[in-house]
């Protein structure tokens, strides 16, 4: 099964290699014109990495746009056969910004206060805090909530998180009970034990405390950014 952090492993073992053989004079590499040419066989191998996970339609369709695109271009690099995208750009970008606004749409609302991190930063993770419903945004900025020195009531409470070219980064203690869903354009999101990302992708998680009176609800999505909630 293939991992992200392969590709770019592959990719560093394979200059690490030409490199040292141009060193030692056993080959002369042009190692600019390799990159500039063979530079797409990583977007082919993200998008296989994206194909392996069989349990998001979303990656699978990124994972196919990705091979698409590095083939294309390969081809173009290799001059194998030329493939004109002007077309597909053409439906691509206006189609990511509709699902954008429909991703935005869809957030919770009057769950109670907003909280807006623009181009700065909001961070609860040091000091005891009172844990209430709300909704937090960051536009090109950052968020860090740490629920485990947060004083959580008993019963439900909502979480709604957007990232907008920014980070968002929670801890939940690991004795309450937490579901939560989000949704990717052109981002990834890390949700308790599931992973998701690429340009449409969404997932699910919980984790289900039985003897806990506490229970979250969280509710995510990212656009061209990335929301990360571990348990801890």
């Amino acid at each position: 099964m293939f991992k992200s952090r392969w590709v770019f492993g592959v990719f560093i073992i394979f200059l690490g290699v030409v490199f040292l053989l141009n060193n030692l004079n056993v080959t002369d590499f042009d190692l600019s014109s390799i990159i500039s040419t063979y530079w797409p066989i990583i977007l082919v191998l993200l998008g296989l990495d994206f194909l392996s996970n069989r349990d998001s339609k979303g990656e699978f369709l990124s994972g196919a746009i990705i091979i698409f695109l590095g083939i294309v271009f390969l081809g173009r690099n290799t001059n194998l056969f030329y493939i004109d995208l002007s077309f597909f750009w053409r439906l691509f970008w206006p189609t990511i910004i509709i699902l954008a606004g429909v991703s935005l749409l869809l957030g919770k609302r009057n769950i109670g206060k907003n909280n807006f991190a623009l181009m700065g930063s909001i961070e609860k993770n040091k000091e005891p805090w009172q844990l209430e419903s709300g909704s937090y945004t960051a536009l090109m900025g950052g968020i860090e909530l740490d629920l485990t020195v947060a004083d959580i009531p008993d019963g439900e409470t909502v979480l709604d998180f957007t990232a907008i070219m920014g980070g968002i980064e929670v801890f939940v203690p690991k004795d309450v009970t937490v579901y939560c869903q989000g949704t990717v354009v052109l981002g990834g999101i890390e949700l308790l034990d599931r992973s998701t990302g690429g340009i449409l992708s969404s997932a699910k998680s919980e984790q289900i405390i039985t003897s806990s009176t506490k229970q979250i609800k969280i509710y995510c999505r990212t656009i061209m950014g990335g929301i990360d909630l571990k348990s801890r």
